[in-house]
């Protein structure tokens, strides 16, 4: 119900429903139109998810802000930011998508990072349940992209396969099951 886009120059604007301070501008009000967000500078990248929004920045770091129930901020805490907060352990991010209730990263190396939200599998790690920091996506070290939906993430590899992990409903992971996975597997 929001949306948001980097200028040219870095900066950041979103606009729409702002109720969970996901416009990043130190408010919790609706916008008709774009508004810049506070204290984001050297932005590179943008996602939108749900109720909470990430900025990629020039130097590899992130920058979240919105609704924080699940930790899908990634600072250690669940309280929502009207304004950018850094994402903690993240320095050589390359992408950022943010789902529902969690967020993911790609990373330089190939490696991806999730956190926030986790009762399905959609962070990826063994470890099942909300975490407020990222933790490792098990087994990922060649992904090329990140995307993040709902109840589940899927990754691009540099060999062109595709992996996915979390909620299997509707067969949203690819590999002929509907049944959620907490670790990555191949889409068929």
């Amino acid at each position: 119900s929001h949306s948001c886009a980097v200028l040219s120059e870095g900066f950041v604007k979103c606009w729409g429903s702002g109720g969970f301070g996901q416009l990043g501008n130190n408010q919790t009000d609706n916008s008709q139109i774009p508004v810049f967000v506070s204290g984001v500078i050297n932005a590179k990248a943008i996602s939108a998810g749900i109720h909470h929004s990430c900025a990629l920045i020039n130097d590899g770091s992130l920058k979240c802000w919105g609704n924080n129930y699940f930790g899908q901020l990634g600072n250690n805490s669940t309280t929502n930011q009207s304004t950018p907060v850094t994402v903690i352990g993240i320095n050589s991010a390359i992408a950022v998508s943010a789902g529902n209730g969690h967020t993911c990263a790609l990373l330089s190396g190939g490696t991806i990072k999730c956190w926030g939200k986790g009762d399905n599998g959609q962070l990826g790690s063994e470890l099942r349940g909300d975490h407020l920091t990222p933790v490792s996506v098990s087994g990922i070290n060649n992904a090329t992209a990140i995307t993040s939906g709902e109840y589940h993430s899927c990754s691009l590899l540099n060999n062109g396969s595709i992996k996915c992990w979390g909620s299997g409903g509707n067969g949203r992971l690819g590999n002929g099951s509907t049944v959620e996975q907490e670790t990555p597997v191949s889409v068929s």
